[in-house]
């Protein structure tokens, strides 16, 4: 039988990613002209933008974060990484940062 601080912790986590998983506003309304993968690889190793893990370090992210659902789309001429942080004590937020720079694109949820 699961002990009652990992139940807690589990329901936690479901209402955390759906909180994650609702419908977004700000910048994530915006997002469009997704790229795939390969695309994404050939704009970092052309130096045109950083790597997706350049960006989180320079973030700073803490220990236990957790991150989903990570894109770069094309919005306004500008690439931009969008992803969700759920961190160490569950709290979600929607992120878009600039993928030539590292800092936070208008409009985070």
């Amino acid at each position: 039988m699961m002990n009652i601080a990992r139940r807690k912790w589990l329901v936690a986590m479901v209402f955390a990613l759906g909180a994650v998983f609702t419908a977004p506003t700000g910048a994530f309304a915006q997002q469009k002209n997704c790229l795939p993968h390969g695309e994404i690889n050939k704009l970092v190793k052309s130096k045109q933008i950083l790597s997706f893990n350049k960006i989180t370090r320079i973030m700073g992210l803490k220990k236990g974060a957790k991150l989903f659902g990570q894109r770069l789309c094309e919005v306004d001429g500008q690439f931009v990484y969008f992803f969700k942080v759920v961190d160490a004590k569950g709290k979600a937020l929607g992120v878009a940062v600039n993928a030539n720079n590292g800092q936070q694109f208008g409009g985070n949820t």
